[in-house]
Parts: structure tokens; C-alpha cells; sequence
């Protein structure tokens, strides 16, 4: 039975959560839509061409940073955001502004809303919790091919996961860094409450990247991310799963069938509930670099990384989820 509720029932403060979470949704529906009016309206097309021309052979920004807009970061609709699950960043090291870092995200969750809270907007303060460093969040370069997403993204200093985005960043000068969700799209299809289950095992590009480029490695874990959906079943070897894992090997895009709620319901919906969300930052692993690392080197610094990962899901598990499952690494 789905249980609605009266508008006039609920405190202002918290419709305006709900708003903000709401129009952080409805972001790439509306983007898409408006790309396509683009597409197939003539009245448009004047526009269209010189854009998608620029979008596809002239503006490469989406490689070195995006546009960062301090206004778009900083804005209360991110502070409302935050407050709905509610959102917190702990920082328990300092980190030195003149090395490069890579912040390794864990869970990837259904969309990793605790990563685009915590490291594209200010609104746990990381500007001033990570002072001298400035970190793009990385998502995947088929989003900057879409006309006005690619705009939205950039404007939080979002840039592609792609590799010469990844190195124009790292070499762009001390301080410079980046987040990855090392997961990626099928972690995703692993992500539902009470668990906390990991694609790592094989994962291991961001550690070369690390080698490559002299980048220090950084262990992140956000207790809470897999809370915020559940999803259908689809445990591995099912066919579901085996026909969302062909959609995401086609496509780059996974296709979890999310159970969230509404808005004016706590049942149904595409939103996501109510769940705190902690993300904790760990200490920096420090990488040399290394021009050509071997496969050898790259298992040795991946081994290191997955212990450093485990020591902190470890430390701050029972102090901020003791009902949660233990860490699964596959």
C-alpha cells in the first residue's frame, strides 16, 4: 500500500529537500529533452549546427577541469541537497597542496550521490577541508557528448574519466587532483541496502594512472551510498543480471531497476529516501612514479591500496553503521 502525504503535512524545510534532490534528478531528462527539441525542430537548427560542431571538434575543456563556477558550487540548492539524506564529509588527514592526488570513490552506488555531493559542490566545505587542492570529479566522457549536460557538469569543474583528461589534470600543477569511482557502472548493479560489495579485484587502472603520473592514491569510502536505492534482484548468474551486464558491456551504461520513492509518497518513485550518507577520507598512499610500471609493480601498489581500504571500512564501520554488512571485493 502505497502511503501518500498531504503537502501541508510535511515542515517547509523539508520540501525544499526535496526539491533541491528533485531538480538534481530531473537534470539529464531535461537536458536530453532539450537536446532533442535541438535536433529535430528547424527553428532550432541555426543554433545546433555551430554547437554540435563546437561540442565535437573545438572545445576540449572537458579534459582539463571543465568550468568551474564558484556560484554553481556553493549554491544553497546544494546545502538543501546535503540535507535531505543527510550528507557528511570526514577528513581525518592533511594533505600536502604541492603533490597530486586520486581519490579513489567506493561504493559506486546506484549514482553515486554521496561523491557528486562531497567532491563537485561545496556544501560539506571541501574547499576548505582540502586546502590548495582542487578536485574534479570524474564521470564518463559520453556524458560531455550530450548538448547542455556536458555544460551543467563542466560548471561544477566536473571533467572526463577518460585517460588524457585524467593526465591533463594530474600535470596541470601542484594540487591538482581527481576523483574516480573506481567501481564503475557494474559495481552498480551490486548496490543495495546492507551491503557493501565491491568491483576492485581487477580494477586496476587508477593504480597505474597513480604510477604514471607520481599521483598519490587516496582510499574513499561512503557508508550509506547503497542505502538510498534498493533494486530489483538480479544476484550474479541470473539472467536478469546477464541482460544487464550485455546492456552495459554495449552501451557503457548499466541499467539497475530501481525501487526509490515519490514525491509526495514514501513507496514508489524514482527519488531516493531518506539515508544518512558518510563519506570518510583516508590517508594518502604515497606512489612513485614510475614511467612504465610493470604488472608486477601495478599488483604490488593495487595490493596496498586494497589493505589501506580495508583498515579504514574497518575503523569507521562500527562507529558509523554497525548494522551494515562486512566489505565484499570481487
Amino acid at each position: 500500500m502505497v502511503r501518500w502525504v498531504r503537502f501541508w503535512d510535511v515542515p517547509l524545510y523539508r520540501r525544499l529537500e526535496t526539491m533541491a534532490v528533485f531538480i538534481y534528478a530531473m537534470v539529464l531528462p531535461v537536458c536530453l529533452i532539450m537536446a532533442f527539441n535541438l535536433l529535430v525542430i528547424p527553428l532550432f537548427w541555426g543554433l545546433a549546427v555551430p554547437y554540435l560542431i563546437w561540442i565535437f571538434y573545438i572545445d576540449t575543456k572537458q579534459e582539463k577541469g571543465g568550468r568551474r563556477l564558484d556560484w554553481v558550487r556553493n549554491s544553497i540548492l546544494w546545502r538543501y541537497f546535503r540535507d535531505y539524506f543527510p550528507i557528511s564529509l570526514v577528513v581525518s588527514s592533511k594533505y600536502d597542496p604541492k603533490k597530486n592526488y586520486i581519490f579513489a570513490y567506493h561504493p559506486h552506488g546506484i549514482i553515486s550521490i554521496g561523491a557528486f555531493c562531497n567532491f563537485a559542490t561545496n556544501a560539506n566545505h571541501i574547499d576548505q577541508k582540502f586546502p590548495g587542492l582542487k578536485i574534479h570529479l570524474l564521470t564518463l566522457e559520453s556524458n560531455f557528448k550530450i548538448p547542455f549536460l556536458r555544460e551543467v557538469l563542466m560548471s561544477f569543474g566536473m571533467s572526463s574519466v577518460a585517460k588524457k583528461s585524467c593526465e591533463n589534470i594530474l600535470n596541470s600543477g601542484p594540487g591538482s587532483s581527481i576523483c574516480l569511482v573506481v567501481g564503475g557502472a557494474e559495481e552498480s548493479l551490486d548496490a543495495r541496502p546492507g551491503l557493501n560489495e565491491l568491483t576492485l579485484k581487477k580494477r586496476k587502472g587508477f593504480v597505474k594512472l597513480a604510477l604514471v603520473n607520481g599521483a598519490s592514491l587516496v582510499p574513499v569510502y561512503s557508508f550509506g551510498e547503497n542505502d538510498i536505492y534498493d533494486q530489483v534482484p538480479n544476484p550474479r548468474g541470473s539472467l536478469i543480471r546477464k541482460v544487464q551486464t550485455k546492456i552495459k558491456n554495449l552501451t557503457g551504461i548499466a541499467p539497475p531497476l530501481i525501487m526509490g520513492r515519490g514525491i509526495f509518497n514514501y513507496d514508489f518513485g524514482f527519488l531516493p529516501v531518506r539515508h544518512k550518507i558518510t563519506t570518510v577520507v583516508g590517508e594518502a598512499i604515497d606512489i612513485p612514479k614510475v614511467t612504465n610500471p610493470t604488472n608486477e609493480v601495478i599488483d604490488h601498489y593495487h595490493e596496498v591500496y586494497v589493505e589501506a581500504l580495508q583498515k579504514l571500512f574497518d575503523k569507521y564501520k562500527d562507529k558509523i553503521d554497525k548494522e551494515t554488512g562486512d566489505l565484499k571485493i570481487h
